[in-house]
């Protein structure tokens, strides 16, 4: 089935010898990219500053003690901030979504039937006017709007609208009854339940409302509900260990543009496994679909299968989307300058903290960001906190990272080859051959030279551990080799050919060997128990544009900016202001051009990655 919208494709178009090699659809957006994006950072530091109340947030932007906010604002607050001169509003569809996560191992919510009558009674529309006052659209699908592979618009049926009618007849049609003498709805076997929708405590407008009104769904429906605050940390940290709940409230950030995740996101044999499918959804014809996904070299093919299982789930609803939000930002102008408008982390993200800098072009200065919540780990394998991932996205580097427009742009990597057997006899038939170069200046934070070994190290390292449970191995596919032929290049080998094998080594955060061996280091073992910044007896080298210099846990941290980082600029020369440009690509849909050498590093920047795509929580 092919949409009705505009497939938007990406192109890494270079001088080479080509050879096929497919990448996702894009955002069907432009975005300004400075001319100069990979120089930096040109600020003396950062400080993430802890404020969990959103109100007391706005008052210390307004106040000047904060430049930006890491979240977005509740719109309410829009006219105030905008009529603040020293004050600027960036403002995106957001590439992810608020949504309610339903344990679908637990009865009777592991009842189809159920989850779609509380999506058919949930009020989508009541979120858009009553909480986010209409800055916000109603959304179905699991993958974003933004998102190319989105088949948002090609669904027969929604669940915008309050329902309620439709929704009680499909549970009596399903067997459940109203004890007459407490007046809830017992289950089909007539046992009482009872339905708890956690929600963070920091956010009592916008996660506490929204909870509420699917605890009016479900009394609409006559279940025993209702709507509990809880902290952020631990109930996700609960999801990511299969424990106990009813559904949980919660947003997703997507920070790129592919869908492989879903062959691991809902697969059911993940059901069981830490840090992967915190739904507990099993479906066997959803996962019939998983090696189309993996393993199609077509795009009509992947996209075939990410639109039935879009469609799949969009009936069993493991997860209910409720908005999907305008993500707005504040963020002071009377200071700084040169902030980077970022489709997928915004207008506080990687990007405006290695371009930022004083209004009058030198260098210097303290940015200080709040974060609505305290981060959860540093551990990069361990966290699933977009707090902990604003400040590690400064501290580590990946051969490729996601531009502004969340189109790849190079990092620590400088070229690549992709070959199989028909392009390059010497590979096996039905594998596939990346060859990088990398840069020769990266340094880590410990004095020791970045080489291709590390690189390599780094998926043997997430390969390895993955069998003492590390999510980040669900990253390597079907890798067969990762070696360094030379000290600047390195060889990642998989068994298939497949759409996504460009994702499954370009953005893994590169490790240093010598910290995280398994002889003398950290381990494969080691892993999970590894606690860095936290634990200052833990070994804490890394390689990016800042370092952590100063923490109050729960308070704040600080960051300051890194001198031997491989795109630092020379402090000793005057800076100037950055030209923009505005790039949109476009590719036809029928998808069928190739490409091979990726040639010129133009831009660094660093993203986590664990388990083969970036999904970050927040409130």
């Amino acid at each position: 089935m092919l949409t009705n919208r505009n497939k938007q494709m990406v192109a890494l178009a270079f001088a080479a010898a080509f050879i096929f090699m497919a990448v996702s659809p894009a955002l069907s957006v432009a975005a300004d990219i400075p001319s100069d994006l990979n120089a930096g950072p040109y600020v003396d530091k950062l400080v993430y500053k802890v404020i969990v109340d959103p109100s007391q947030t706005i008052l210390a932007l307004q106040a000047g003690t904060i430049e930006m906010d890491n979240s977005f604002f509740n719109p309410s607050y829009l006219e105030q901030l905008g009529a603040d001169p020293d004050i600027s509003i960036f403002k995106a569809l957001r590439n992810g979504y608020g949504h309610i996560t339903i344990n679908c191992d637990k009865y009777p919510l592991n009842m189809t039937v159920f989850r779609r009558a509380f999506a058919f009674a949930f009020d989508k529309y009541q979120v858009t006017q009553d909480i986010m006052n209409g800055h916000s659209r109603e959304q179905d699908s699991l993958v974003p709007y933004p998102n190319g592979w989105c088949i948002e618009n090609d669904f027969t049926y929604t669940y915008y609208d309050d329902e309620t009618p439709k929704a009680i007849q499909m549970l009596a049609d399903a067997g459940f009854k109203i004890d007459v003498g407490t007046g809830f709805l017992l289950a089909p076997d007539g046992s009482p339940f009872d339905v708890t929708i956690e929600y963070g405590s920091g956010s009592e407008e916008i996660a506490g409302g929204t909870a509420r009104i699917g605890v009016e769904a479900l009394r609409r429906l006559s279940v025993n509900a209702k709507a509990k605050a809880a902290d952020f940390n631990e109930y996700i940290s609960r999801l990511d260990s299969h424990g106990d709940y009813d559904m949980v409230f919660f947003a997703v950030n997507f920070y790129s543009n592919d869908v492989d995740w879903l062959a691991y996101e809902y697969w059911s044999e993940n059901a069981a496994v830490n840090y992967q499918n915190p739904t507990n959804f099993r479906n066997s014809t959803y996962d019939s679909w998983r090696n189309q996904l993996l393993y199609n070299t077509t795009y009509e093919g992947v996209f075939e299968a990410a639109a039935a299982m879009q469609e799949i789930l969009h009936y069993n609803v493991p997860r209910l989307v409720v908005y999907e939000n305008e993500y707005m930002q504040g963020y002071r102008n009377d200071v700084f300058k040169d902030h980077v408008e970022d489709l997928g982390r915004y207008i506080s993200g990687p990007w405006t903290m290695r371009n930022i800098k004083k209004i009058d072009g030198s260098f210097g200065g303290t940015v200080t960001v709040s974060l609505g919540q305290e981060p959860d780990s540093f551990n990069i394998y361990v966290t699933n906190s977009a707090y902990a991932a604003a400040i590690n996205t400064e501290l580590w580097s990946s051969l490729y990272t996601f531009g502004p427009d969340l189109n790849p742009w190079p990092d620590l990597a400088e070229s690549f080859i992709t070959e199989t057997h028909t392009t390059n006899p010497d590979v096996p038939e039905g594998h596939t051959r990346f060859t990088i170069d990398i840069i020769q200046n990266a340094t880590w934070s410990d004095g020791v030279q970045l080489t291709a070994d590390d690189v390599a190290f780094s998926l043997t390292y997430a390969f390895e551990s993955a069998q003492y449970g590390n999510p980040a191995g669900t990253d390597t596919g079907d890798l067969v080799a990762a070696y360094a032929p030379t000290p600047f290049r390195v060889v990642f080998e998989f068994s298939t050919e497949s759409y996504w094998h460009f994702g499954n080594w370009a953005y893994d955060t590169i490790i240093p060997e010598h910290i995280f061996n398994d002889v003398t280091g950290i381990g494969y073992e080691g892993w999970n128990t590894w606690n860095p910044v936290f634990d200052p007896a833990e070994p804490n080298v890394n390689c990016g544009p800042y370092q952590i210099t100063d923490i109050e846990a729960g308070e704040f941290y600080e960051l300051s900016y890194n001198p031997y980082y491989h795109y630092a600029p020379d402090r000793t020369v005057t800076t100037t202001t950055t030209t923009t440009t505005t790039t949109t690509t476009t590719v036809p849909t029928d998808f069928d051009f190739t490409l091979a050498i990726v040639a010129g590093a133009v831009g660094a920047a660093v993203i986590i990655l664990v388990g083969g795509f970036v999904l970050l929580r927040q409130k």
